[in-house]
């Protein structure tokens, strides 16, 4: 065949590599089953997709504002960031939650209360305990069912956070592996051929002849069986191979180009970051002439803040009154992403204090630092040079009433010379 010729060499498009990763001894084909979320999570590239996003959510805390000034007071956002239930941290809270989007297309919280109704605990959901349906009585809500083994509990929406990144009709999340099906797959079935090459010895398959007479379907089976299991593996690597004048054995050799082009395709890795929106540059995929700083934004302006922006309005959607929208609000502090560096947060924070936002004290304890004692850090500094438009009218008024009216060219002022202006 033409693809084994070792004189040509050529680029192949994605389309060839998948029919030249075919036509290879060895290759089962593709498999036609779905992924789950423990199976996804076996490919390196949507493991590293998942990790990243849901560990970098994770270690983002949320804050509560009101009118917009943060409320440190807030106790779901206590719960939310330090110590949701007493099981896990609030770390691994947000990190279930939104890994378990990402694979299964939505996950779930249900919210605790108290007999006043303030929420007290919130703990994650396994997405097999749980259903959701629109009310027989309200056709415009949604009671979701949770069932612990012969136990079922009906709550209302308002207890159930219920987290989706992707979705056609408002209501169940479509997880963004639907995507990568084909990709995993191919990726899945060429490192399965190189595994497989590797472990017979570099052979990727042979001919085994049988001179001695016609041999039965089984027999053949059998003594393929016989002959992989004596010959094959890194174990019998470079031993003697006996054999009687009834057999012969070809091996087939394989273009090491077309090995090579398995090996470093990176095509699978490039639609994992495009489905999940993350930068190439955080996969390796490529150099990128942005500075530190310009990256971390770029990747949370591309990447995070679709998702984080999803949560907290889910948060805001189910827990704040309806009377309080707009007063209230979620949101996550991404300050570590805005000044990469100490440079950056101390230029930063010195324009703060300058301009007027941050007292001495708020900028000492950006930095950990106590506050100075007295009160005397809690005055803020702002500068002469800044006034407000009326103000600045009113001067300019009052500067001009001041000034001698002048006279026309020529005038006398009947003063005479030496005589002084009373």
């Amino acid at each position: 065949m033409r693809i084994f010729n070792k004189k040509e060499t050529r680029n192949y498009s994605e389309d060839e590599k998948e029919v030249l990763i075919s036509t290879l001894p060895g290759f089962t084909g593709l498999s036609s089953g779905s992924y789950t979320s423990a199976k996804a999570i076996e490919n390196s590239d949507v493991f590293t997709a998942v990790h990243m996003i849901a560990s970098d959510i994770a270690s983002l805390s949320i804050q509560k504002q009101v009118n917009s000034v943060n409320d440190p007071t807030d106790n779901l956002t206590k719960l939310i960031n330090i110590k949701p239930n007493p099981f896990y941290s609030g770390y691994q809270f947000k990190f279930i939650l939104v890994a378990n989007s990402l694979l299964n297309g939505e996950s779930f919280a249900e919210v605790v209360r108290d007999k006043q109704g303030n929420i007290t605990e919130i703990y994650h959901v396994k997405n097999s305990e749980i259903s959701y349906k629109q009310d027989e009585t309200t056709r415009y809500q949604l009671v979701y069912e949770i069932q612990n083994g012969n136990k079922k509990r009906r709550l209302p929406s308002t207890d159930i956070l219920h987290i989706k990144f992707f979705s056609l009709d408002g209501i169940k999340g479509i997880s963004p592996l639907c995507a990568l099906k084909d990709d995993m797959d191919t990726q899945k079935n060429s490192k399965k051929f190189l595994s497989n090459f590797f472990k017979n010895d570099t052979n990727a398959g042979g001919k085994l002849i049988y001179k001695g007479g016609k041999l039965s379907k089984e027999a053949r089976n059998k003594l393929k069986h016989e002959w992989q299991e004596a010959n094959s593996g890194t174990d019998q690597a470079h031993k003697v191979v006996v054999l009687d004048e009834t057999m012969e054995y070809e091996p087939i050799e394989v273009n090491t180009e077309i090995l090579k082009m398995i090996n470093t395709s990176n095509h699978s890795t490039v639609q994992v970051a495009k489905v999940f929106k993350i930068p190439r540059h955080k996969f390796g995929l490529e150099t990128s002439n942005m500075d530190l700083e310009q990256m971390s934004m770029d990747y949370l302006v591309s990447t995070l803040s679709p998702y984080l922006e999803s949560i907290v309005n889910e948060i805001a959607f189910k827990l704040i009154p309806d009377h309080m929208i707009g007063v209230e609000q979620y949101k996550f502090n991404t300050d570590n992403y805005k000044q990469i560096d100490s440079e950056t947060k101390v230029k930063n924070t010195k324009a703060l204090v300058e301009t007027g936002v941050y007292s001495l004290d708020d900028a000492r304890a950006e930095f950990g630092k106590e506050a100075i004692p007295g009160g005397m850090g809690n005055k803020h500094f702002v500068s002469l040079n800044y006034t407000t438009l009326d103000n600045l009218e009113q001067y300019q008024m009052d500067k001009a009433v001041n000034l001698p009216i002048s006279k026309p060219t020529g005038e006398s002022d009947g003063l005479e010379g030496g005589d002084k202006d009373e």
